[in-house]
């Protein structure tokens, strides 16, 4: 989907509003990295570093990485960016397609958990002038890190409403080969997350309704949830329902289609979709492979 005038206008004034509130740089790039806006409070250092060619090139892919990852976790957790600066983005969507992501960042901190988008740094501090202008750079905690995608996540959602049935539409995001079952779970709030999601796969759960039921910021929950379990928290909710229906396949007489929706999907077509892309099964063929007599 092509931003319209009016959309342009709106992302203009979010990126506005917030970089006068929290002085934290702004810019707005399409589904492909591409910046699409002028540069709101961007640091002397980075107007440096993206004029470098090769540099602007890593930017944009910090941008596209940052951006897409921010849409599978339906969150905006902070990233490294390829010159060691703290980054975070915010989806811009809708009528259920993404018109581009909001970045924001250029700061420093002395948290040591934020880790990097690519996966190897860029080596730039035998460069004088830059050493120089990193200096200048602000330094934010981790705390100020996140409510600052806070903030910006709620002017986004002002204008651009998220619509909790647009999780459906995520890309699929691969679960891992083996996941460790009995890792312990040490913090309460993400044990109570955990029930949360246990006792409403029926419905449309969302990061936002799990944040607000624990009392954290999105972001902040996304972070610690994949710390605690080594799942996103999407990869997790789509296990517990993967789990689910094949226990409805083997033992019980309810349709595709009701279970479907008993598991919070509104299309059938898409459960099946994402449970063979899970299983590499069908729900008929799994179903028929493995289902148990009724008298069994």
């Amino acid at each position: 989907m092509i931003c319209t005038n009016e959309d342009t206008k709106l992302i203009n004034e979010i990126m506005r509003d917030f970089t006068n509130i929290t002085k934290i740089a702004a810019i707005f790039v399409n589904n492909r990295g591409k910046v699409l806006s002028q540069e709101y409070n961007f640091s002397p250092f980075c107007k440096v570093v993206r004029r470098n060619p090769i540099y602007a090139k890593r930017c944009n892919q910090c941008d596209l990485y940052g951006g897409l990852d921010a849409t599978k976790e339906l969150s905006s957790c902070p990233y490294r960016c390829h010159m060691g600066l703290i980054d975070f983005s915010v989806p811009i969507m809708k009528d259920g397609a993404i018109l581009g992501f909001i970045m924001a960042g250029q700061t420093k901190t002395e948290d040591t958990t934020i880790k990097p988008i690519l996966p190897t740094q860029t080596d730039w501090h035998d460069d004088t002038k830059l050493r120089a202008l990193y200096r200048t750079l602000p330094v934010l905690t981790a705390e100020q890190i996140y409510s600052a995608t806070k903030v910006l996540r709620i002017l986004v959602e002002h204008y651009f409403p998220f619509n909790d049935a647009i999780a459906e539409e995520m890309p699929y995001e691969q679960l891992p080969d083996f996941v460790e079952s009995e890792r312990p779970i040490n913090r309460p709030e993400i044990r109570k997350a955990m029930l949360y999601i246990e006792k409403n796969l029926s419905k449309r759960v969302s990061l936002r309704r799990i944040s607000e039921h624990i009392h954290l910021s999105e972001s902040y929950f996304s972070k610690i949830f994949k710390d605690d379990t080594g799942l996103s928290v999407v990869q997790y909710i789509t296990l517990l329902r993967i789990q689910e229906a094949k226990k409805l396949l083997v033992y019980s007489q309810l349709t595709i289609n009701q279970i479907s929706k008993t598991l919070g999907y509104n299309r059938t077509s898409y459960f099946c979709k994402i449970f063979k892309m899970a299983t590499t099964e069908t729900p008929h063929s799994y179903r028929k492979k493995y289902a148990k007599p009724i008298d069994a």
